[in-house]
């Protein structure tokens, strides 16, 4: 992934493009992702069209400082399956938080909540990004950083 992208960067065909375009991803998060969200803290579900493509962002309110992955998967299940009903194939998450762009534990359980719905609502994650005040990140699926 490219370090330190921006919305600034993103090239005019982004939304023609995949959101996991390496050209685009970081900077598609950092558009959609708020500063207040980044603060405050937020996850966002990016549903996408077949083959990847941005359908419409949605901003979940956060948990408190430890997730209730059972929970959360729960609720997660019932909005992918009725989105996969209305043609979604493929999600996007974004974790929207104060601090640095690295992931936690809590960011972990996020992951694996989305990881559980995703399972059983018949859809595909494409990716997983850290959004933070200093930057975006992406979040790859061995729990690393991208360089």
């Amino acid at each position: 992934m490219l370090k330190d992208m921006s919305f600034e960067d993103l090239p005019a065909d982004w939304a023609q493009r995949p959101i996991t375009d390496p050209d685009v991803f970081e900077g598609v998060i950092d558009l959609i992702v708020t500063d207040q969200a980044r603060c405050e803290g937020s996850t966002y579900v990016l549903l996408c069209h077949e083959g990847g493509r941005l359908m419409q962002p949605i901003c979940l309110p956060d948990e408190p400082h430890t997730v209730d992955v059972v929970r959360v998967q729960s609720g997660l299940t019932r909005l992918f399956t009725e989105a996969a009903g209305e043609g979604v194939h493929d999600v996007v998450m974004a974790i929207a938080r104060p601090g640095r762009p690295e992931p936690t534990p809590r960011d972990r359980d996020l992951r694996a909540a989305f990881e559980g719905a995703c399972s059983v609502a018949g859809v595909r994650l494409l990716g997983v990004a850290i959004a933070a005040p200093t930057g975006v990140t992406a979040f790859p699926a061995d729990g690393s950083v991208a360089a």
